[in-house]
């Protein structure tokens, strides 16, 4: 039977009501680490738009890390109350909430009020940051924290979690050989660059049980030479999908590389090619991310292909309420022009709602953003 996008589905363990994913987005809206209002009427707006789930922006846990007040965070029960309302917000109209779990690494875009821990001392092509390398030891506490964090999350009232390892935080990094040049066991060849997820896996679905949902998103490439590429990633899909992860999302991209994470709007559908090519080879959900603006396109690929669902972001920042709009009828493409401006540390929203004031100093943020990369277009 031909899949739909409009209809209920299992995706990734998670029954949900359509094949619209909101993907991650990182909010800036926390209040020392705490939900804030802000978040709240954000998850509000998405869900009564009807979009099927929403991948939270990273939420932060490990010691290790260093913490943003803007960023959410799970590392204790204190952040229960907030989170908890954040879940009751969204699935009051139907939504299912998974939580993404991440570690910055030493991509930290100020300056760090601590250790920068890294799979190793390679410097952070971003901010020139040379990391200290990860011991065994701290590998390990950073897998029981990653596990606590999801038993919190499952706890909270979350859906599932995702565990983001890709965009070159840290366990992208982890994965990438450029980044990755250790000689033990968590290093020196994709399956051992890989070990980290692995454990990071069992450890969840020691704590949660084997039903509660895993997604993980990954580059299909970071675009940078000897980095992270393609072959690299059908063979951490394969693994993962042995090991039992519930879906993986499709992403690509690293600030530093040709091409980042969010590209122009001249590009379509990016990842389409690496979802369709590993749909043949595993059993795990596959949700695409990216360059995703029309509603005929969604449609023809959720119809034609083995994938389970799409992931959209900055669309959803114009248009919270996109998804109902097309299911009501309305099929014209989403209003986003793929600029970038809704990506403020001061609280992510659409460029077009900012104020002339709030234009110009985003423009100023959008214009260092772009100065720190070096993509290529």
């Amino acid at each position: 039977m031909e899949k739909k996008v409009f209809e209920k589905c299992v995706l990734g363990g998670i029954e949900v009501k359509n094949r619209f994913v909101r993907s991650a987005t990182h909010e800036s809206m926390a209040e020392n680490g705490f939900v804030s209002e802000d978040i709240i009427k954000m998850y509000e707006d998405l869900s009564a738009g009807q979009v099927g789930a929403i991948i939270t922006g990273y939420i932060s846990f490990a010691s290790s890390d260093n913490l943003s007040p803007s960023t959410m965070q799970i590392g204790d029960d204190s952040f229960f109350p907030g989170l908890e309302k954040l879940n009751k917000t969204a699935h009051e109209h139907g939504t299912k909430v998974v939580a993404q779990l991440n570690h910055s690494g030493s991509q930290l875009f100020s300056a760090p009020q601590k250790r920068v821990l890294a799979p190793s001392n390679v410097s952070d092509p971003v901010n020139n940051i040379t990391p200290e390398p990860f011991s065994v030891e701290e590998i390990k506490t950073f897998i029981k924290e990653f596990g606590k964090a999801a038993s919190r999350a499952k706890k909270a009232g979350f859906d599932g979690v995702q565990i983001h390892g890709a965009h070159s935080y840290l366990l992208s990094k982890f994965l990438s050989p450029e980044f990755n040049i250790r000689d033990d066991e968590y290093g020196g060849s994709i399956s051992n660059n890989t070990r980290i997820i692995i454990e990071i896996l069992k450890e969840i679905k020691s704590r949660c049980g084997k039903d509660f949902p895993v997604w993980i998103k990954l580059n299909a490439s970071n675009f940078n030479g000897n980095g992270f590429n393609e072959n690299n990633f059908y063979e951490v899909c394969e693994i993962l999908s042995a090991e039992g992860i519930d879906a993986i999302e499709v992403s690509s991209g690293i600030p530093s590389g040709k091409y980042g994470p969010s590209r122009s709007s001249k590009h379509k559908a990016y990842n389409l090619e690496y979802c369709e090519k590993i749909s043949e080879k595993i059993d795990a959900d596959l949700i695409l991310v990216g360059g995703l603006r029309e509603l005929e396109t969604i449609e023809k690929i959720i119809a034609d292909t083995k994938i389970k669902g799409v992931s959209i972001s900055r669309p959803l920042i114009r248009e919270p309420g996109l998804v109902k709009r097309w299911m009501a009828g309305d099929k014209a493409p989403a209003l986003c022009i793929a600029c970038n401006g809704c990506f403020n540390p001061k609280g992510t929203k659409c460029f077009f709602s900012l104020s002339d004031e709030e234009k110009k100093v985003q423009k100023k943020i959008m214009k260092m953003i772009a100065m720190a990369g070096s993509k290529k277009e």
